[in-house]
């Protein structure tokens, strides 16, 4: 019995040295790089396995959604769907309500590409957007590479 004790501290005492941010060691990840729509115009520098998450204002009930084009899918992958967050609990359900997206990304490659969306209605593909947010990404070589 005392045995089995030891052998789960230890193993949980592992698990978390290994996930803990301030570790050492090949396997430690860059911290995670966040940006909103202040970001705009801006260059954000990346490295490989290095996760970025972009919020930008919206309002989905009024059929405008944010669009991401065509340009930094060379080095960096999406990571899940986008999600929407509400501005207030419960204001999903209200008509109007506005709130934020969240696209997650992760830097798969080196090189600098822009990261451009567009906030536009699908349905209307030949009206101009309503807003567009553009950054440049760079990705470099870790320094430990």
């Amino acid at each position: 019995m005392l045995m089995r004790k030891i052998t789960a501290i230890l193993l949980a005492m592992a698990t978390l040295s290994c996930a803990s941010p301030g570790g050492s060691g090949a396997g430690t990840q860059p911290a995670a790089v966040a940006i909103d729509k202040t970001a705009a115009g801006s260059t954000v520098e990346l490295v490989p396995g290095q996760r970025l998450t972009v919020t930008l204002p919206g309002n989905p009930t009024t059929g405008f959604t944010w669009e991401m084009m065509p340009g930094a899918g060379s080095i960096l992958a999406s990571q899940g769907e986008v999600q929407f967050t509400a501005t207030s609990p419960g204001a999903s359900a209200k008509l109007g309500a506005g709130g934020s997206y969240r696209f997650n990304f992760v830097a798969v490659a080196t090189g600098s590409a822009p990261l451009k969306f567009v906030y536009r209605r699908s349905f209307e593909k030949d009206v101009a957007s309503a807003e567009s947010f553009e950054v440049t990404v760079m990705v470099g070589k870790r320094d430990s590479d």
